[in-house]
This record gives C-alpha cells, sequence and structure tokens, in this order.
C-alpha cells in the first residue's frame, strides 16, 4: 500500500546524460513558517533544467528533483503565511537549486516571496512557463535601465526570454529590434509590432543601438558587442564561455551578465521576483502581455524532453502537466 504521505516525484539521482532521470516516491514535506505546501499542476520545463541534471551548473536542488517554475494549489500554509489562502492558485520561479525542491513532483513546499497570484487571463500550463524567462527578461531590462525612446536590439526574439524582453521593453516606450534565424521567426516576431531582422543583420542596420540584449551568449554575445553603440550597454543571459572582449573595450561598453536564479540560491531579493510576477499577472489579464505557445508533456517524458532540447529539435516552451 502507497503511503499517503508520500509521492510521485522524478528525480536524477547521479549527474549524467537524460537517461539517469527515473520516476521515484518522495516524502510529501512540511511547509515551514513563511512557506507555503503547493500541489503541482504544472512544472515548466527550461534549458538550465538539462544544465543542472548534467552537472555543467552543479546547484541541483536538494531532492534532486528538476524543475525551476511551477504552477499549482496552495494546499497548507506554514507559520507567518498571510499572503495566500488554501485554494490559491500560484505560479512562480520557486525551486530547482540548492535549499529548495524541484517542480517536477506532486506536491513542493515554497517561499512565499517567490509567488504570486497566477494570471487568471491564461492556464496553468501557460502561467507554468513564464516565471523563470519573464524574471530574466525584466532582470536584463532593469540592468540596462531601459527607458521611452531607447534604441534596444534583442538578439534571439523569438525564445522565451526574447519573447518576453520584447514586450516588457514595449511597455516601457522603447524602440525594439529583435532579431530572428528564419522567415517564420521574423513573421512572429513582427506580431509583437516590433521590428524584425536576421541574426547576420544585425551589425548591418543604419540604428546606433544604445542597449543590446542577448539571449543566446557565444557568438551571438560577440554579434551583441558589434551592434551596441559606442558608449552603449550589453546584457547577456549566459556569459559562461571565452569571449574577445575587443569591441567593448574600443567602444568603452558596459557589460551586464543576468543569472535570475541567484535569489534563490543566497536567499536574497526574493521578494522583488513574487512582486514582479504580481505585476506580470495584472499586465497578463489586461492582455498587454501574450504568453508564448505551450506544448504539454506528460512528467513521464521528461528524460526525452531532455535529450530532445539537448539535440536542438525542442523551440517552444514546454510544461509537464502533473
Amino acid at each position: 500500500m502507497i503511503n499517503p504521505l508520500t509521492q510521485q516525484a522524478w528525480i536524477f539521482p547521479e549527474v549524467g546524460g537524460a537517461d539517469v532521470l527515473i520516476e521515484t516516491r518522495l516524502p510529501v514535506t512540511t511547509p515551514q513558517a513563511g512557506e507555503v505546501l503547493i500541489k503541482v499542476l504544472a512544472s515548466g520545463f527550461n534549458p538550465i533544467d538539462t544544465k543542472i541534471r548534467a552537472g555543467l551548473a552543479p546547484i541541483a536542488s536538494d531532492n534532486h528533483v528538476p524543475g525551476c517554475d511551477v504552477c499549482g494549489e496552495v494546499v497548507a500554509l506554514g507559520d507567518d503565511v498571510a499572503e495566500f489562502a488554501l485554494g490559491d492558485l500560484v505560479y512562480g520561479c520557486a525551486g530547482g537549486v540548492k535549499g529548495s525542491s524541484g517542480t517536477l513532483c506532486e506536491y513542493m513546499c515554497a517561499d512565499v516571496d517567490l509567488l504570486a497570484l497566477m494570471p487568471k487571463a491564461i492556464n496553468t500550463t501557460q502561467a507554468a512557463v513564464i516565471p523563470l524567462i519573464s524574471i530574466t527578461a525584466y532582470e536584463a531590462l532593469k540592468r540596462l535601465n531601459i527607458a521611452a525612446g531607447d534604441e534596444l536590439l534583442v538578439m534571439g526574439g523569438t525564445g522565451g526570454v526574447g519573447q518576453m524582453a520584447i514586450q516588457l521593453a514595449r511597455l516601457k516606450g522603447a524602440k525594439v529590434t529583435a532579431t530572428a534565424g528564419s522567415e517564420s521567426g521574423l513573421r512572429f516576431i513582427e506580431s509583437l509590432g516590433t521590428t524584425a531582422i536576421f541574426h547576420s543583420d544585425a551589425t548591418n542596420t543604419a540604428t546606433a543601438f544604445n542597449k543590446v540584449l542577448d539571449t543566446h551568449g557565444g557568438e551571438s554575445f560577440q554579434t551583441a558587442l558589434l551592434a551596441a553603440a559606442p558608449g552603449a550597454q550589453v546584457a547577456t543571459i549566459n556569459a559562461r564561455n571565452t569571449y574577445d572582449l575587443a569591441q567593448a573595450h574600443a567602444k568603452a561598453l558596459t557589460i551586464h551578465a543576468v543569472f535570475m536564479l541567484l535569489p534563490l540560491l543566497t536567499g536574497n531579493g526574493r521578494k522583488a521576483h513574487g512582486e514582479f510576477l504580481a505585476w506580470l499577472a495584472t499586465e497578463i489579464n489586461q492582455g498587454n502581455i501574450q504568453p508564448p505557445t505551450v506544448d504539454e508533456k506528460s512528467p513521464s517524458e521528461v528524460a526525452a524532453v531532455h535529450a530532445d532540447y539537448e539535440a536542438g529539435m525542442i523551440n517552444t516552451k514546454t510544461a509537464f502537466v502533473i
């Protein structure tokens, strides 16, 4: 007989390839002060999940459950929790790293500072893929100090972070240009009301970009440095590489490296995440922000999703429906 205090979960007991992911049963934990217990309805997949599983980012969750993004129902309250009530549907980037549970399980405890009520205008799977990409885009734009009239170039406008950055920057009144690698990608970017160009044309425009956001790293970041105007600011969400910074020196550029999981790891700055997600929910409900397209999967397909992503076969956001 299955212990009612255990739950179905998916873990990687050791680092390695996608085949290390297995199904198991884990204890259901009790929320501590400032936490809620969430019945997970959907767990969002992000590329960082594969890096953590592979050991490239040695920050695995305490229970080795993958997944940072979550949407679910509050089913128990820890002490001193007044922000949420039983039955509330919440979303957030609330785990997947040291000091927390991952989200690919039936139940998880989460810090209330990392959560907000999910937008009512979208479903739970859409809400489960928004937090990490949206907070990353928000933090990058904040570091760039985006303001009305800024000429912003987004390297990679069709990805999750790129989509959210375009929309958030336009709400600020910035003039946004974004890159894509295909004709369909260009059309998608244009559907967001933004100028679209091919990646290869980023350094051939008449515009001098005073703000540039790179959402890929590698060659994309090198192109971002070339496309930036003298004295410009450049932000990247992937600085894990060896780069030629000659352009940064020649143009006196300011470079920002963005790692939105840092508050989860350090405990500092978590409340800003929940506050941003509460604001974002309002914007989504008012139709000012459109969520990305979501591919729904069963948790039993997690190994295949990881393998497909690492093979370059996934180009839409994916959520596991629990």
